[in-house]
């Protein structure tokens, strides 16, 4: 069981879930096919893990001092284990790639897969775009619906307030984790300073969805939702200064931002 949950940290099977949702539910939804929507949802999976076992194989050092407490750095599974599972796992993005996703859409998630595995030269070479960087990444499996399903111009709206929460998000985080990554532009700000841009990001991306989604009354409920989960994460950021709460509670405002996908 430790080796299992050991196993679950170093993939985040939990935030690769969400990514999985988010083309999982809006094929499905629309297409009703449970095999040909978990086919088209499998490969992101899969990137997802690729993509977390790599970080946390290049930011080991980094973690030593960030996040002793994840499993490569506290030891619980070694580099060539992580290493095994990182080649399985891109190589069944690959392979669900080819057998399972439309051609014409397949370019979007073969971009993917490069963009995640690229993402190491940037935090070595580029580390003050490290925000907007992940933040394309994760609005781009929004584009490969999106692509997918070219009447529904809605779609690419979501897509712009996915980026907006991310970037937010991915500020909060990198506030986090000053102490151990490498000096960028970034450092000439205040902690303090960024955390206000990052939550001003994460605002606008919930009052550009507010604009152009909202239409029904369950959409301002999830709206409404999704910015009382925005104040509380801002009250324990800025107020009960515990900051792991609130980049928790941002990852709950990516699961009620589903519905605008389906």
């Amino acid at each position: 069981m430790t080796t299992l949950y050991a196993f679950w940290r170093l993939t985040r099977f939990d935030s690769c879930f969400l990514g999985f949702l988010s083309l999982f539910l809006p094929f499905f939804i629309r297409t009703h096919d449970l095999a040909s929507s978990l086919g088209r949802a499998s490969p992101l999976l899969f990137v997802c893990m690729c993509t977390f076992v790599a970080n946390d194989l290049d930011d080991l050092e980094r973690d030593r001092v960030n996040h002793p407490q994840r499993p490569l750095p506290s030891s619980r599974v070694t580099p060539p284990v992580a290493a095994v599972l990182y080649f399985g796992c891109l190589g069944a993005s690959l392979f669900t790639t080819r057998h399972f996703v439309d051609t014409r859409i397949a370019f979007w998630y073969y971009a993917l897969t490069t963009l995640a595995i690229s993402y190491r030269y940037v935090v070595e070479a580029l580390s003050g775009l490290k925000a907007p960087y992940v933040a394309t990444l994760i609005a781009v499996p929004v584009l490969i619906v999106a692509a997918s399903y070219p009447d529904d111009k809605r779609l690419s709206a979501v897509a712009g307030s996915v980026f907006l929460f991310a970037i937010g998000r991915e500020l909060c985080m990198d506030v986090l984790d000053r102490a151990g990554d490498a000096r960028s532009f970034m450092h000439r700000f205040r902690a303090h300073d960024l955390s206000i841009v990052a939550f001003a990001f994460q605002t606008s991306g919930l009052a550009f969805l507010l604009v152009s989604n909202v239409r029904r009354t369950l959409d301002v409920a999830t709206v409404t939702l999704m910015a009382v989960v925005l104040l509380t994460a801002a009250y324990y950021w800025f107020s009960a200064s515990r900051h792991r709460v609130a980049v928790q509670l941002m990852k709950v405002e990516f699961f009620l931002g589903l519905y605008f996908l389906v």
